[in-house]
């Protein structure tokens, strides 16, 4: 009988151990991917930057513009990636507390696909979004679902190719609000 225990124990530690290097492995995996990510807006803020110091005290207009453009638009996709980070390490120390209030879901998705307009007609891809006549009133944190639609977005345009319609249908199911985002 004592061996019965020792064996359960024993298999109670090993399946405890699997479960703390899994989650060691997931925490390592987003570090990774989270560090190779940002790589890619600090390339593009540093050429730019090279770019438009190079051009000297009478810089082209257009290209100065553009340049800009990505500049901005790179450091606001850095400021969401540390925001994630933030978010992340919040979770794993419990520390991450929802806001909670009354919102419109479909209005929060209506912002996030207005963020993304301009970067698809920049890379030659179309958006295909109709706002619908129907409210999504919900309870929660309006910053997380936007994050949420952002995210879902961003990674749609990212892994599309020139000349892809992105689909945004949203539409209510059986009282809950289903989004699909497809290409």
């Amino acid at each position: 009988e004592k061996e019965d225990e020792i064996g359960e124990l024993c298999a109670s530690i090993n399946n405890m151990a699997e479960e703390l290097s899994n989650a060691e492995k997931v925490k390592n995996d987003f570090i990774s991917s989270v560090s190779h990510e940002l790589r890619t807006p600090l390339t593009a803020i540093r050429g730019w930057g090279e770019t438009l110091m190079g051009m000297g005290q009478t810089p082209d207009p257009d290209t100065f513009q553009k340049g800009m453009h990505v500049i901005m638009n790179e450091t606001e996709r850095l400021s969401s990636m540390v925001e994630e980070l933030l978010d992340f390490s919040r979770m794993q120390s419990g520390r991450l507390i929802l806001q909670e209030e009354r919102l419109d879901a479909v209005a929060e998705l209506s912002d996030a696909v207005l963020i993304f307009t301009e970067r698809a007609r920049q890379e030659n891809k179309a958006l295909d979004y109709e706002e619908p006549e129907f409210f999504a009133p919900m309870v929660g944190d309006r910053n997380r679902l936007r994050q949420v639609f952002v995210n879902i977005l961003d990674n749609a345009l990212k892994y599309s190719d020139s000349g892809d319609t992105i689909t945004v249908l949203p539409r209510l199911e059986g009282g809950r609000f289903v989004v699909t985002v497809s290409d």
